[in-house]
């Protein structure tokens, strides 16, 4: 048997059911840990940098993480 961390493939989804992360939000997030700036994941989804924010906002509400590194560092596994 071999023991290893979840990937960020298998943490996401199960991460949304637990949270209530809507599938909006997971997009977001999936664009998150090749750090690309706010600023770039708007233009990249075709949305406003408010827009991309308040996603960022409400997933730090419903899982209680701090910050876009955090956040980052949990789903890496």
């Amino acid at each position: 048997m071999t023991i290893q961390s979840a990937s960020s493939d298998v943490l996401l989804p199960a991460a949304a059911v637990l949270y209530g992360i809507t599938p909006r939000e997971q997009t977001v997030i999936r664009r998150a840990p090749d750090g690309p700036a706010v600023k770039q994941i708007a233009r990249s989804l075709n949305l406003s940098l408010h827009t991309i924010n308040d996603h960022f906002k409400a997933i730090q509400r419903k899982t209680g993480i701090n910050s876009r590194e955090e956040l980052i560092s949990s789903l890496s596994g």
